[in-house]
């Protein structure tokens, strides 16, 4: 890996040398001459044990010409590193990875404020994408023909958008000399056809985030199956933490915070203990019922029970599409996953989104073009078992193809039903090209190289499993944002549809429900109102 430094811009980066990526990391620094997110933690340090003004702690600090980011070293074992590693933001954008990745990156953290590149604004007449190393796979065609599918849905999502924009535009009947019109009808068009996009298309995302949690993200990173993690992980920890790798006249803003980045395995390891302990016990016959849209599939229900919540997680990653039979779990079995649990987990080292629950469960299934969208809303508790290693991706697959996906709602108008049978039609193509794939890649590459690289070749469309967990005012917030006219129809319809199941559950919400026009895909008026 190659590291420059951009004074005059104040970035600093760090590029893969690699010959499969073209990754890129760069921190954009608050004060290129000196370690400001270290001095802020340092000065937060000393705040909280003193009874000082931080004006006169501050002046102390300058006056006697305190090296912020020694003190911090001498306090750390005192007082904790965690703690002060929360106080120094530090800026990264990450670039030309995975979409998959992106999302995954936005999944695992709690705590983060961030964008990604949106796909109305990339180029796709050169798609990049995600390649397999010559080192991991030697078989040729094994990669070419993982090549040749990412290219097949590129020519796809080409070919489907002209012919989208001409239908949206007749349907809609919309002039295009108007301009809220016209930009209205690029805008829908990007986001249907984006349903037959790969999500191991290349993309690029930036991100604040605490020096504490930079340093769990890349432990965790280091610790995952993937190749594309691993990777990720090592550049992040030469572009930010104590590195060897010099990089000229650029101060790493807060090194000595970046700490405890070695591979955190205990994630990986208990849910593999639990799985192979649970496995004896679910039943192996799985159920699948084709739901027709992603409202149909939705369940919402006030929460009692979070153990059952996490033994379902758990569920989850061997059976994705459901267990025929639901889990009888008892009193002595309920102990020894215990014990499997608090012997890899403490204050240190959390379960993360498998052991996450709340107030009010929302589950189902979505496509990952909706699940990006209403993965931003990092206040819900969530679990998607597609981004855990430990999902069993064959059974995720095990159902027809047309079951594998769902399109955009506007696809549902009868007068447009002609582009849908297109866009089907490619599809069931794409998925019997990846299940044919998967089945041949195991045998010329590791078993966790084969799953993470046919999630890479998974399209928008792919219908998967979700649970969110959020509170009454996360709910009311984010009901009222993602069903205004101017997002994703499907979110919107989604939504909308959460806001109706509340408000079976309980009138509280008859209120909201009464005050939010419902979403409709055949509406001109909606089409257009990007508001």
């Amino acid at each position: 890996m190659k590291g420059t430094f951009r004074k005059n811009l104040q970035i600093a980066s760090i590029r893969s040398q690699s010959l499969w990526n073209k990754f890129k990391v760069h921190t954009l620094l608050q004060n290129s001459n000196q370690k400001q997110p270290s001095i802020n933690a340092y000065l937060g340090a000393r705040y909280s044990r003193s009874a000082d003004s931080i004006v006169d702690i501050a002046k102390e600090i300058i006056d006697n010409n305190t090296d912020a980011a020694e003190r911090l070293e001498k306090i750390f074992h005192g007082y904790g590193h965690k703690s002060v590693g929360d106080m120094a933001d530090l800026f990264v954008c990450i670039e030309n990875i995975p979409m998959f990745t992106a999302m995954k990156i936005f999944y695992l953290n709690a705590v983060i404020s961030g964008q990604e590149r949106s796909t109305r604004y990339q180029n796709f007449q050169s798609p990049e994408f995600v390649k397999i190393p010559k080192e991991i796979c030697s078989d040729v065609d094994i990669r070419k023909e993982y090549e040749k599918i990412m290219l097949k849905e590129m020519a796809d999502y080409r070919r489907l958008l002209k012919k989208t924009k001409v239908a949206l535009k007749e349907y809609f009947k919309i002039n295009e000399k108007n301009r809220e019109e016209k930009v209205a009808l690029q805008a829908r068009t990007f986001d249907t056809a984006r349903y037959l996009l790969p999500y191991g298309l290349n993309t690029s995302m930036a991100a604040v985030m605490s020096a504490r949690n930079w340093s769990e993200l890349i432990s965790y990173l280091n610790a995952n199956d993937d190749i594309v993690d691993n990777e990720i992980g090592n550049l992040l920890f030469n572009l930010l933490g104590e590195s060897d790798i010099e990089i000229p006249k650029y101060i790493r803003e807060a090194d000595g915070l970046i700490r405890h980045t070695d591979a955190n395995c205990c994630r990986r390891n208990s849910t593999r203990d639990v799985l192979k302990y649970l496995k004896e016990t679910i039943s192996k016959q799985r159920k699948y019922i084709n739901q027709g849209c992603e409202g149909d599939s939705c369940l919402v229900k006030y929460n009692e029970n979070t153990i059952e919540d996490l033994i379902t997680h758990y569920e989850m990653l061997i059976n994705p599409l459901g267990s025929k039979k639901e889990l009888e779990f008892d009193f002595e079995e309920g102990k020894k996953v215990g014990e499997i649990i608090f012997e890899n987990h403490n204050n240190h080292n959390l379960l993360g989104n498998i052991g996450q629950s709340g107030a009010i469960k929302i589950e189902g299934m979505a496509t990952l073009g909706t699940l990006k969208d209403l993965n931003r809303h990092r206040s819900f508790e969530r679990f998607i078992p597609l981004f855990h290693d430990e999902m069993d991706i064959d059974n995720e697959l095990d159902r027809n193809n047309e079951d594998c996906l769902f399109l955009c709602n506007y696809l549902g108008i009868k007068e447009l039903d002609k582009l849908r049978k297109e866009y089907q039609s490619s599809l069931v193509g794409t998925y019997s090209m990846i299940k044919k794939w998967r089945k041949e890649s195991k045998e010329y590459m590791p078993e966790e190289v084969s799953k993470e690289y046919t999630k890479y070749l998974l399209p928008h469309a792919h219908s998967t499993k979700y649970c969110f967990y959020a509170s009454f005012d996360d709910l009311q917030y984010t009901i009222n944002l993602r069903t205004r006219k101017g997002g994703h129809i499907s979110y919107r319809v989604l939504v909308y549809k959460w806001l109706e199941l509340l408000n079976l559950q309980d009138s509280i919400w008859y209120s909201l429900l009464k005050s939010i026009e419902k979403p409709d895909p055949k509406s001109k008026e909606q089409f257009v109102d990007r508001s």
